[in-house]
C-alpha cells in the first residue's frame, strides 16, 4: 500500500472561510484566548477555595484579602460551619427547602403537565390559557406579600415554598414534551388494556421522560438552593434563615455600609466575632459544591432533553 499525501486544503472563491484549514497565527491566538477565557473562571474560584483554607495569621498578613496561595492551611472556618451551630442549622435547613420544595414542585408540574397534554381533558383549554396569561403579567411584590400574609404563611417555612411551587416556563415545556416526544399510540394501547391515567402516567409517561424531568428537577433545585429574596420578604421573624441570607450577611458585615453596621451590630448582640475573610469563603465554597457535584450527573440529560424535545413524531 502506498501512502497518500494529505495536502492543505487552500483556500478558493467558492468555499466559505469557516470551512478552511486555520492558520497558525489564528491557532495561536484562539489558544491564547481559551487560556484566558479558563483563567477568568478558574482564578476567583481558585482564590476563594484558597482563602476558605488560609489561616487567621496568614489572612492578618494579608490585610484580609483574598489569598491565591495560603503559606499556612487551616480548617478551622469549616469546623465552624459544621460545629452544630447557627452555620449548621442554616446548612440543614437549606437542604431540607431544596429536598422537600423540588419534590414538591417536580409533583405539581408532572400532574399538571400531563392534564394539560390530554387535549379532551376537563376545562382543558381554559385552563391552558390562564396559565400562559401568567406570562404577561406577574402579581407582583406587594400582591403576592398580601396573598402570603393573609393564608398564614408569613413566617412560615412553608411561605419559601409554596407561593412558587410550580414554574410557568417548566410546566408549558414539560406539556410540550409529552405532547410531542411520547407517541400516543403507547396511551392509546394502555387505554385499550384498561390502565388508568395515574397507572399510564407513572408506567409509561415518567419512564420515558427521564431526561426532561433531570432538567427541570435541577431547575427548581437551583432556585430553592439559591432562594434569597423570598426568605427576607417572608421570613424575617425566624432565626434560622437560608445559607443565602445568611452569606449575605457575613459578607455584609465588614462593609462601610449602613447594611453592614446593623449585620455587626448583629453579631455583637449576640456576643460574636465578626466572620473572618476565611470564613466567608468557606460559606461561599458550602453555596457552591452542592450545585457543582449535582451538575455533571445532569448535563448528560441537557442535550437529549433539547433534542428529543424538538423531534415530533
Amino acid at each position: 500500500m502506498t501512502a497518500i499525501d494529505i495536502k492543505p486544503r487552500r483556500r478558493t472563491k467558492n468555499r466559505p472561510v469557516w470551512d478552511e484549514e486555520p492558520s497558525l497565527a489564528g491557532k495561536a491566538v484562539k489558544t491564547l484566548f481559551m487560556v484566558c477565557y479558563a483563567a477568568a473562571i478558574v482564578l476567583p474560584i481558585w482564590a476563594v477555595v484558597a482563602t476558605s483554607f488560609a489561616s487567621e495569621e496568614a489572612l492578618n498578613r494579608a490585610g484580609g484579602s483574598l489569598l491565591i496561595l495560603p503559606t499556612d492551611v487551616s480548617v478551622q472556618a469549616y469546623r465552624e460551619i459544621f460545629s452544630g451551630g447557627a452555620l449548621t442549622d442554616s446548612l440543614l435547613l437549606t437542604l431540607t427547602l431544596t429536598a422537600v420544595g423540588t419534590a414538591i414542585s417536580m409533583a405539581l408540574t408532572i400532574c399538571g403537565a400531563y392534564a394539560l397534554s390530554r387535549t379532551g381533558s376537563l376545562l382543558h383549554r381554559p385552563i391552558l390559557w390562564l396559565i400562559l396569561l401568567t406570562f404577561l403579567f406577574g402579581p407582583g411584590m406587594y400582591p403576592s406579600f398580601l396573598v402570603v400574609q393573609n393564608l398564614g404563611l408569613f413566617n412560615s417555612y412553608w411561605s419559601l415554598i409554596l407561593p412558587g411551587a410550580v414554574g410557568t416556563f417548566n410546566i408549558i415545556i414539560l406539556r410540550a414534551f409529552f405532547m410531542n416526544s411520547i407517541p400516543g399510540e403507547l396511551i392509546d394501547a394502555a387505554k385499550i388494556d384498561g390502565a388508568g391515567e395515574f397507572r399510564t402516567l407513572f408506567r409509561i409517561v415518567l419512564p420515558m421522560s427521564k431526561a426532561i424531568l433531570a432538567v427541570i428537577a435541577l431547575f427548581y433545585a437551583v432556585g430553592y438552593w439559591n432562594m434569597y429574596f423570598q426568605a427576607v420578604l417572608y421570613t424575617p421573624g425566624l432565626e434560622t434563615q437560608p445559607i443565602q441570607v445568611v452569606l449575605q450577611r457575613m459578607l455584609m458585615s465588614t462593609q462601610g455600609l449602613p447594611e453592614g453596621a446593623q449585620a455587626a451590630a448583629q453579631y455583637q448582640a449576640r456576643g460574636e466575632a465578626a466572620p473572618t475573610a476565611a470564613l466567608k469563603m468557606a460559606v461561599v465554597v458550602c453555596t457552591i459544591v452542592p450545585i457543582v457535584i449535582m451538575y455533571p450527573f445532569i448535563q448528560k440529560h441537557f442535550t437529549k432533553a433539547v433534542i428529543t424535545g424538538a423531534i415530533k413524531g
